[in-house]
This record gives structure tokens, sequence and C-alpha cells, in this order.
């Protein structure tokens, strides 16, 4: 399906849609979609669109595997109010080796308000290591594989970042018990949290419309975290999300919002 016809609002297969609305948890303060409630959405989403066809967080006893995130790209153009009906249209574009990215497009009626980009990698329930995406996962997602890329031409998404020596912590905190999810860590959603706590009032209160997410290492229950904000030679607020003990420092993420 071309470009011309999703800013038409006409959808087709064979991609997934899911509907929802604007929850009183997905707003800011200005009573406006955030960032953190579109992640939230298209989380869900994708997970609804892997439960469909037998890949979801219910099949894992029966398929001994299950998708962990390893980044997000999301534009959120406009910020509809609470219980605007949302209506996201999603779809794998790759899926092969370790990895699937994972595409979206957000409709309130017939007007796109973001679009997104992620990427993850299939885990071996058991071992809790990457495990090779085998045939029957390939055949499950065939029907909704679709290869349009919503950020064609642009770079990826850095798997990592650098922080310039010496930035002092702009937030600090230990994940607790009402970060951890279904797979014994932090979930991912919590990780835009903790940054927005480290940007200054100013960038806080006027968010770019882009966030890009570049996953790590996992953060376990009771891991002491700080956060260090900088500006990157490009002018993207950046965020690195890290860790220390025994002397050794771990990067857990990084966060970019332009």
């Amino acid at each position: 399906m071309g470009e011309s016809l999703r800013k038409t609002g006409v959808i087709s297969t064979p991609h997934f849609i899911y509907e929802t609305a604007a929850a009183y948890s997905d707003i800011g303060p200005d009573q406006r979609l955030s960032h953190a409630g579109l992640l939230r959405i298209l989380q869900e989403a994708a997970s609804v669109a892997s439960d469909e066809v037998g890949f979801g967080l219910k099949d894992i006893p029966r398929t001994g595997v299950h998708w962990i995130l390893s980044s997000w790209r999301v534009e959120l153009t406009r910020r509809p109010g609470w219980r605007t009906g949302l209506r996201v249209e999603t779809w794998p574009r790759s899926i092969d080796g370790f990895l699937s990215d994972r595409e979206f497009l957000v409709w309130a009626g017939e007007e796109r308000i973001a679009r997104g980009s992620s990427r993850w990698v299939l885990m071996d329930a058991a071992t809790g290591r990457l495990t090779r995406i085998s045939q029957a996962v390939r055949d499950a997602y065939q029907p909704q594989l679709d290869n349009l890329d919503l950020f064609a031409g642009a770079p990826a998404v850095p798997s990592s970042g650098k922080t310039p020596e010496g930035t002092p912590a702009a937030f600090e905190t230990t994940a607790g018990r009402r970060d951890i999810d279904t797979n014994y860590h932090v979930n991912n959603l919590h990780y835009l949290d903790y940054a927005i706590e480290a940007l200054p009032q100013a960038v806080y209160q006027d968010l770019p419309a882009t966030v890009e997410i570049s996953f790590r290492r996992q953060i376990l229950l009771g891991t002491p975290i700080r956060c260090l904000y900088s500006v990157t030679r490009e002018g993207k607020h950046q965020v690195e999300i890290q860790s220390e003990s025994g002397g050794k420092i771990t990067r857990h993420a990084f966060i970019w919002l332009y």
C-alpha cells in the first residue's frame, strides 16, 4: 500500500490493525498524548499482533521463545487529547537471523499523528539467550510481512553513544518492583521515564517530536542507576543510562530526542 493511501486513512491487509484510545495514563500535564504514552500504545499493538499469530505472551510455554526490544525510533507529530480514538497500523518489515524490524503508523481519525520503527531480538525463554528465528516463526509472520520502511534513507538508530568525560549525573534512582515486567527486568517504557527526569526543564517543557532509544543491557531489580544528560554535536539531546559496580560501568541504554 502506497504512502498516498495512508494519507487518506485507507487501510489494507496484510498490516495488523490495533484500535484503542488515549488513556489517562498516556497523557502528560498538558492533557495531550505523551511520548511515553505513545510507546505504551505501540508496545501493546506489537504484543497483540504477535499474540494473533501464535507468538504472544501466553504462547511462551509452547513456543519456548519471546521477543525483546533492541531499539525504538518514534516521531510524534500531533498530540491528541484524552480518549481520542487511535488506530495503529503495524507490520514486520523484516524477520531474519536473530532480528525483526517492526513498523508503525498511528492515526487519529483520518490524520496520521505518529510513525515508529522498532527492532526486536528473539530470545530463548529457558536460557535467556538470543536464538535464531526458525522457519515456524517466519511462517507465522509471513502474511503480515511488508518491506515498507517508514524511515527510509534515515540513518539506523545507533547501537551506542558517547557521553563527554566528566558529565555529572542528572538523575539517579534504583530500579524498583514497580518497574519490572514479565521478563523480570525493567520494562522498556521506564527507560524513557528515567531519561525524562534527566532533561533540563526547558527541554522537558517543549519535547522534540522524535525519540530514539538504543537498549544495550537489561536493568535488574535493585540496580542503582544514573542518567547523564548531554547534547551531541548534531544538537540531539542525549541521556545515557548507566550503573556502576566494583568500579565497572555498565551502559544500559542511550536515549536521543531531537
